[in-house]
């Protein structure tokens, strides 16, 4: 470990050709990844790019990652580290091989995450790796695609492929590659993608002989060394401006009728991070869990994202500065042979969701860096996988991606983006509507922005994406596998009292809109125009469509920040201007009164105390009650309303901005305020509209006992305490970074 109290040592390299060839070497990810979307056929890569590249070092640390899917990239380098320990001898790695692999228990997130990595040889030594990733359509399995439905354990699921050589001397190997394509539905799409990272890699190889020949074997090694020094030393400064602390987290994941709670406390001491999931529920048997080396690649690639907006993406550099604790036979570090076919859509992206939500929490108490935190982006989306005969009659299998639009997080400062993305996903994107119907027998009716499918705030999180579409030109679709996790509770939440996202949503419309129809001019712009009875699927079903019958999926926007009464009544009068959120909305949860197109600003000063009087009548009174302690000194102003300070005793209590003291500082500090609990749905329009959750979840907010600002608002099950703290930051360093 790098000492991080010493001056950093003397760079090997000149710093200004440092900084040229670590930009080009960044550029070269690029490269590749765009040979890698040219080559292949399936509109994952080329229209979304669900993949990735990654550079390494001659042990397989991930230098650099291209900005496509971060996981994708720093899960190549557990494929490297195995090859390495096995191969060593037999078959031996030699120039021009390259090795396949789709085994989560060596690192990969899933079975449908094919990585080819490819050693770097310069005058007959081993000097760096290259890989390539690509999220597969269907690689085998009991049903198309990823989601391995009734699978009791990962036998059940698609067949797992250790690191396997499939390239000697350059040459792809016939046995097996025949062996590897066999167990596909759709061969053709898996042997252009097996020669799409062909063609990544062999273009990251170039490029490094380049780099090989200007700086020599040693200088190219120290090279690719000084970037991951770098990327741990500039974040151990980062972290050393943050005070000390705990934090927590929790989301809870539904699978065949059953809750699965994910528990996480970061706990920050000087410059390094440890996450501890002690408490996060055992081990499902299959499709949803993730394994231990994917989990320590899907920590440090989600920390490139929300620590490092100023720092390379160098996944190995970062995870030298982190610690994972995570009990044996969980959901986070399963025992073989528990399956994992869903891991990327479901904890995959709930742990990111997760880690998103608690640096946030650590960024807010920093008084450095609050201007870096957000609520929640998306801890799931809704998603179809398509598998029957297309318009042309050849068989097809389609993963419809468009939940990928998910909406960004709000900012301390600014309202989320819509339909920003996802988390660790900077270059990817959805496919054109135009691509899905020529390649796969849909047409869509419409996708769109959904307003209020965000969560509201004083910053409103970004709406996430609504979209309609029917079977065309074919009798029927056979195989429709829809899935997703937060369909009963919200996968994305707020912060600082923001409110949480739409839940994900699935439903079918039966014979509800002919060709005919169609060709006779009607052409539905909502779903409510849609004539019959919704069906309502849950969060991971198995169906199929007919002509006639009409789909819908809602997938999560982004979580808001503060609170919504606080919100300025002009951002709202210019959200329903521009149809971000409706007039409902506008009225019911901002309070906000609108005549015409202007705001009534008598009105909504009534409302809003109308709405805080509510609250003060329908919440429970806090446990304990503070004596009110002057304010000395103020030493951090954790987030709008917030404070920490030194009260004229001498000792830190929490603050309201309205002067109230709220509690000691400390763990406790939910005991000391007002709660209210109530059905999840009362905090927006699209979170679980038809209460399919209110039975198990409910909305628990926290407020000022004197003033009533909301402080808090999360999803919880019934039952279930609150978490210590939650948003109220346990500090333990006042003195480091907290002056405003």
């Amino acid at each position: 470990m790098v000492d991080t109290t010493a001056a950093r040592p003397p760079r090997k390299i000149d710093p200004i050709q440092y900084e040229i060839l670590r930009h080009r070497l960044q550029s070269i990810t690029e490269e590749a990844a765009t040979a890698m979307k040219r080559v292949s056929g399936s509109p994952v890569a080329t229209e979304i790019g669900d993949l990735n590249v990654a550079i390494m070092n001659r042990d397989g640390e991930c230098v650099l990652i291209g900005q496509y899917i971060v996981t994708k990239g720093s899960t190549l380098s557990c494929v490297v580290k195995d090859v390495l320990a096995n191969y060593q001898e037999n078959p031996g790695i030699q120039e021009g091989d390259g090795f396949l692999c789709n085994d989560p228990y060596i690192g990969i997130m899933h079975q449908n995450d094919i990585a080819l990595v490819m050693p770097v040889f310069y005058e007959g030594e081993l000097v760096a790796w290259v890989g390539a990733e690509i999220h597969q359509i269907d690689v085998g399995g009991p049903t198309p695609g990823q989601v391995q439905l009734g699978a009791k354990d990962i036998y059940g699921e698609a067949p797992l492929m250790p690191s396997i050589k499939v390239l000697q001397n350059g040459v792809l190997l016939a046995d097996v590659e025949r062996n590897y394509l066999r167990k596909s539905r759709v061969p053709d799409l898996l042997a252009l993608d097996l020669r799409a990272k062909l063609a990544a890699c062999n273009t990251l190889i170039a490029n490094m002989l380049q780099l090989a020949e200007r700086l020599g074997k040693d200088g190219l090694t120290d090279f690719l060394e000084e970037i991951l020094n770098d990327a741990e030393l500039l974040l151990r400064a980062k972290l050393r401006k943050i005070p000390d602390g705990s934090w927590y987290s929790r989301a809870y994941m539904e699978f065949d009728d059953n809750i699965y709670p994910i528990v996480l406390k970061l706990s920050k001491s000087n410059d390094s991070l440890h996450f501890d999931f002690t408490g996060t529920a055992k081990q499902a048997p299959a499709t949803i869990n993730i394994t231990f080396p994917s989990l320590e690649a899907m920590l440090s690639g989600t920390l490139v994202s929300t620590l490092c907006w100023d720092i390379p993406w160098t996944t190995s550099g970062v995870a030298r500065t982190i610690s994972i604790h995570a009990e044996s036979g969980t959901l986070v570090n399963p025992n073989f042979p528990a399956g994992v076919s869903k891991s990327t859509t479901s904890i995959g992206l709930l742990i990111m969701a997760l880690v998103g939500n608690i640096v946030s929490k650590m960024l807010l108490a920093s008084g450095t860096y609050t201007d870096r935190a957000m609520g929640g982006w998306p801890g799931s989306k809704a998603q179809e996988e398509l598998n029957g005969v297309n318009q042309f009659g050849v068989h097809f299998g389609a993963d419809i991606l468009d939940g990928m639009a998910g909406g960004g997080g709000a900012r301390t400062f600014k309202d989320g983006i819509d339909t920003g993305g996802l988390v660790g996903a900077a270059k990817s994107s959805i496919s054109n509507i135009e691509q899905y119907e020529l390649e796969y027998p849909i047409l869509y009716l419409y996708r769109k922005q959904l307003a209020d499918s965000g969560g509201a705030g004083m910053f409103r999180g970004g709406n996430g994406i609504d979209r309609m579409y029917v079977v065309h030109d074919v009798e029927g679709i056979p195989d429709v596998i829809m899935h997703s996790m937060g369909s009963k509770v919200p996968a994305t939440v707020g912060i600082a009292g923001g409110h949480p996202s739409a839940t994900n949503q699935f439903y079918i419309k039966r014979n509800a809109l002919s060709d005919q129809q169609l060709a006779q001019g009607e052409l539905p712009a909502s779903f409510e125009e849609v004539a019959g009875e919704p069906e309502i699927h849950g969060n991971m079903s198995h169906s199929s469509l007919n002509a006639g019958d009409v789909y819908r999926s809602i997938s999560n926007g982004g979580g808001g920040y503060g609170d919504p009464l606080r919100r300025e009544p002009s951002l709202v009068l210019e959200d329903i201007a521009f149809g971000r959120i409706t007039a409902s909305t506008a009225s019911e949860i901002y309070g906000v009164a609108i005549v015409g197109t202007s705001v009534d600003l008598a009105a909504t000063e009534e409302n809003r105390a109308a709405k805080l009087a509510a609250r003060r009548a329908d919440s429970d009174k806090p446990a304990r009650v503070q004596a009110q302690i002057k304010l000395e000194s103020q030493k951090a102003k954790l987030f709008h309303g917030l404070l920490i300070g030194i009260g004229e005793d001498g000792h830190h209590y929490f603050y309201c901005e309205c002067g109230c003291t709220i509690a000691p500082h400390g763990a406790e500090a939910y005991g000391y305020m007002a709660r209210a609990d109530k059905p999840a749905r009362e905090s927006g329009k699209y979170v679980d509209p038809y209460g399919k959750g209110e039975t198990e979840f409910l909305w628990r907010t926290h407020y000022c006992p004197h003033c009533y600002r909301q402080f808090d608002s999360s999803m919880i099950r019934i039952g279930d305490d609150s978490l210590p703290s939650d948003h109220f930051h346990n500090l333990t360093s006042l003195e480091v970074g907290t002056r405003m």
